[in-house]
């Protein structure tokens, strides 16, 4: 067995400030063998995307679950170039969008944000919507991730008291930036809920949303507001009814026609790639459009494997240890903050096969790190995925 060792990686070579350099390490500790992912509890999270036998959206999100967005942006379209329409209401740089999208937030109760569950870089900028809006009035979290149960206390209820965010609280959550995105609005005060359809449910499933964040909304303080995060469509706010019998209508538009709750809607999967800052653009109202605005983002570019922009800001392109990195079977590294257990959502999660320089994306401090082997399709059990 691979004895505990420690890895340093030094941020900066920095050697006049001890002291800053110090505080700038990445500390791994490595923890035994590789594990089999059947033995975590959780192995259709470790699932080769390439035995998927979806070959579309399934597949790219089984990517980004380990992340490797450069492997699902190969036959993803959803990293390709489809630019929004140039009009005169643009708003650009991410200052400048932030400032727009608190005011216009001001004007409502509800906030929902859209993302695409493959491209992470939306989970990130929902981060900083969700950090923006809460000196005003939000203080709830709503996310489709979020499992819901009939009988008993959600699991986001459940492990509301743990100092860390437990794995079970819902599917999309275990990617790594989603769980920055939840721990970061933990530490702000938000509280979570659950509003999804439940498994047991014969009802719509866009309905069954509205009507469980309408309740949610009816036991909220009367100066509290709501910050919904939903996948594409459910932020749609324009009803779509097909004759007598056919309501198409998504969570939004339900939300907005049967409890009277006019949501602003933030549409990230219209449109992207159109310049190289972020924008946010009003979309028009008298053309049938599914959201209030949408944002723009630049298209991702990669390194060591990952989408580039994991490595902004405090965080570092981290070398895979060298008891993993030397192995000749593909590899999922994941890396835990100290203290945390393994049932707990990871700080950072990437898959390496044999002779890759892939690299884990961390702040500074200190993290444990265990390998996964890639589980038997065989033996994968069904997500409990919305």
């Amino acid at each position: 067995m691979i004895s505990r060792s420690a890895v340093v990686v030094a941020a900066l070579a920095l050697t006049l400030w001890p002291a800053f350099a110090l505080r700038s390490e990445v500390i791994l500790e490595v923890t035994g063998l590789p594990v089999f992912a059947e033995t975590t509890g959780q192995s259709h999270v470790y699932l080769d995307p390439r035995q998927s036998s979806v070959k579309g959206g399934s597949r790219s999100q089984g990517w980004s679950m380990l992340g490797r967005e450069d492997l699902a942006a190969v036959f993803d379209d959803e990293y390709d170039a489809k630019p929004c329409p140039k009009t005169a209401s643009r708003i650009a740089g991410e200052a400048a969008v932030l400032t727009d999208i608190v005011e216009q937030a001001r004007k409502h109760r509800v906030v929902i944000i859209n993302e695409s569950h493959t491209v992470t870089l939306h989970r990130d900028f929902s981060r900083c919507v969700i950090r923006a809006l809460r000196p005003h009035g939000f203080s709830v979290l709503a996310a489709e991730t979020f499992a819901n149960v009939s009988d008993g206390p959600d699991p986001v209820d459940q492990h509301a008291h743990l100092p860390f965010l437990h794995q079970d609280i819902g599917y999309y959550s275990k990617e790594p930036v989603f769980a920055a995105m939840l721990r970061e609005a933990k530490a702000l005060g938000y509280r979570f809920a659950a509003y999804e359809q439940t498994f047991s449910s014969k009802r719509d499933r866009e309905e069954e949303q509205a009507a469980n964040l309408a309740a949610i909304l009816g036991k909220m303080g009367q100066g509290e507001k709501l910050i919904v995060h939903v996948g594409y469509g459910h932020a749609d706010e324009v009803p779509r009814v097909y004759g007598k019998s056919r309501d198409r209508s998504m969570m939004a538009a339900r939300l907005k026609r049967d409890h009277g709750y006019d949501p602003l809607t933030l549409g990230q999967t219209v449109c992207r790639g159109g310049t190289q800052e972020i924008g946010l653009l009003a979309m028009p109202s008298d053309e049938g459009a599914p959201f209030d605005f949408a944002i723009e983002h630049p298209l991702s570019a990669f390194a060591y494997g990952r989408a580039s922009w994991r490595f902004d800001g405090a965080y570092q392109p981290v070398a895979i240890p060298k008891a993993f990195a030397a192995s000749d079977t593909p590899l999922i590294i994941e890396a835990f903050a100290e203290g945390d257990p393994f049932k707990a959502l990871p700080h950072d999660r990437v898959w390496i096969e044999p002779g890759e320089d892939v690299r884990l994306a961390l702040k500074p401090g200190r993290y444990t790190v265990r390998a996964v082997r890639p589980a038997v399709l065989s033996a994968v059990r069904s997500p409990t995925k919305p």
